[in-house]
């Protein structure tokens, strides 16, 4: 195997066991496990959670999209499902909380890693017609 290969292969098992181990952490405590200092972060945070359906919806994206990841099948099309996650948890970071973001810059950093190494198959996708 390859070096790049056993790389991309690192990256990934990681990239998936993360998102498994965070959604399902999601489910059992029925929410985001953190309390950020920020006021306008943790009404943000609630405002999800009130919602009755977000939480559970992206705990179910992140294991879904983490099994892809980790089993490589259908790793393309989970890591296009899951970029806006990862946009948002930057985004989110960048405007709210930027201290507390390394974990979801690594993810979005992990996510674009992957998209590259397999842009192939994205290429038929970005084609003109």
């Amino acid at each position: 195997m390859k070096k790049q290969d056993l790389v991309s292969k690192i990256v990934r098992i990681i990239f998936g066991v993360m998102m498994v181990g965070s959604g399902i952490g999601m489910i059992i405590l029925g929410g985001f496990p953190i309390e950020y200092e920020n006021v306008s972060a943790n009404q943000f945070m609630i405002a999800m959670v009130d919602t009755g359906y977000f939480v559970l919806f992206l705990a179910l994206v992140k294991i879904v999209c983490g099994i892809a990841f980790i089993t490589n099948r259908f790793l393309p099309l989970a890591l296009v499902i899951f970029m806006p996650v990862s946009i948002n948890m930057v985004m989110f970071h960048i405007f709210l909380e930027p201290v507390t973001g390394v974990g979801a810059y690594m993810i979005l950093a992990m996510n674009v890693f992957l998209m590259v190494k397999n842009i192939e198959s994205y290429r038929p996708l970005l084609k003109m017609r």
